[in-house]
C-alpha cells in the first residue's frame, strides 16, 4: 500500500485536532441512562432501525444524538466541566449488558452514527437505552464520498429545540447535523528548505467552513478557531500509528488518546505543522444555515 503523504497527513491531523480542540472546549453534552429532558423525554433511549440494508430490523438502535463521544482522557481547559461519557455497554429491558458481553446481547457502539448494533437482532419490542456523551459539532471533509447527496438534518426535536413542530427527533445514518466544520484543503505551493538540499518546505492553502443553525453556535465555534490562530499541531504519522475507529465506526482498541500520539516524544510523531494565517469571512446564508468561512495557511517543514 502506497504511503500517505503531506497533504493525506495533514487532512487526518487537522480533523483529529478539531476533534480534540472541540472537547476540550467542552463543545459535548453528557446524557446518563433515563435522563428526561423538560418535556420528560428520555434522552437515553434508543430506537429500533427497520430500514437499514445492511442489517436485520432489531440489530440497529439509533440515539437522537450522532458523534458520540469515543475519545478517552479528555481533560476541558475550564475547570468545574465534567469529562465526556464513555459508553461501556447498554441497558436491555433493565439488564446492563457490558461491552464484553458474549452471546445473544453482544453488540459494538457505531460512534459517529451514535448507535448500538447487537451482533444478532433483538425483539424490535425491547426498552434499550445507554450512557454516552455526543459531541456538539461535527467534523468532517467538504469532499466526502456522497457529501452532496447526504441529507443535512438542520435540527432535530430533542437536540435543539426547534423553531417549529413536526421536527424530527431521531436521525438516520445518512444525516450530517450541525453545528459543523467541513475541511477543504484548496492548494499547495513548495519553497526550497536551504541551499543544495532537495527538501522543501511546504504551505497548504485551505477553509475551514463553518455551518450552524443560529450565529450563537456559529460565533462560538468561529472564535475558538480564530484564537487557534500562530497554533503549532503535533502531526501524527498515520503511517505506522493506528487511526481511531475502524470499519462500522468502532473504537479501535489500538488507539489510546489524542495526546499519546500528538507528542514530539511518541514513536508516532511526525511534523510540526505551523497554522501561520488564519483569515475569517461571513458567507451569505444557505437558507436557514448560518456560514462562515475560515481560511487557514498552515506550513510543514521537512524536518521537524
Amino acid at each position: 500500500m502506497a504511503r500517505q503523504g503531506r497533504k493525506s497527513l495533514l487532512e487526518s491531523n487537522i480533523q483529529f485536532w478539531l476533534e480534540n480542540k472541540m472537547l476540550t472546549e467542552g463543545l459535548y453534552r453528557n446524557i446518563s441512562e433515563a435522563q428526561v429532558d423538560f418535556y420528560a423525554r428520555d434522552l437515553s433511549l434508543l430506537l429500533p432501525v427497520t430500514s437499514d440494508p445492511d442489517y436485520q430490523d432489531g440489530q440497529v438502535w439509533q440515539s437522537a444524538f450522532k458523534n458520540w463521544v469515543y475519545e478517552s482522557g479528555i481533560v476541558p481547559v475550564q475547570t468545574g466541566i465534567v469529562p465526556p461519557t464513555l459508553v461501556s455497554g447498554v441497558t436491555v429491558n433493565g439488564t446492563f449488558y457490558p461491552d464484553s458481553t458474549v452471546g445473544g446481547f453482544a453488540h459494538f457502539v457505531d460512534f459517529p452514527n451514535g448507535r448500538i448494533i447487537f451482533n444478532s437482532p433483538i425483539s424490535t419490542a425491547s426498552i434499550v437505552r445507554t450512557s454516552f456523551a455526543y459531541k456538539e459539532v461535527t467534523v468532517g471533509f467538504a469532499e466526502e464520498l456522497d457529501n452532496e447527496r447526504m441529507d443535512l438534518l438542520i435540527e432535530t426535536a430533542i437536540k435543539d429545540n426547534p423553531r417549529q413542530s413536526g421536527v424530527q427527533s431521531y436521525p438516520s445514518r445518512d444525516n450530517r447535523t450541525l453545528p459543523a466544520i467541513w475541511i477543504d484543503v484548496l492548494r499547495r505551493e513548495n519553497d526550497g528548505y536551504e541551499l543544495g538540499s532537495k527538501s522543501l518546505v511546504s504551505d497548504f492553502y485551505g477553509v475551514l467552513h463553518i455551518w450552524a443553525r443560529d450565529r450563537w453556535m456559529r460565533n462560538i465555534v468561529e472564535d475558538i478557531l480564530n484564537d487557534a490562530h500562530r497554533d503549532v499541531l503535533l502531526g501524527i504519522d498515520f503511517n505506522s500509528a493506528p487511526f481511531p475507529l475502524l470499519h462500522r465506526g468502532r473504537r479501535n482498541p489500538a488507539w489510546s488518546k489524542y495526546s499519546d500520539y500528538a507528542n514530539v516524544y511518541s514513536n508516532f510523531f511526525w511534523r510540526r505543522i505551523y497554522l501561520d494565517e488564519i483569515g475569517c469571512k461571513k458567507d451569505k446564508p444557505l437558507f436557514e444555515i448560518e456560514r462562515t468561512r475560515l481560511t487557514f495557511q498552515a506550513r510543514i517543514y521537512p524536518n521537524f
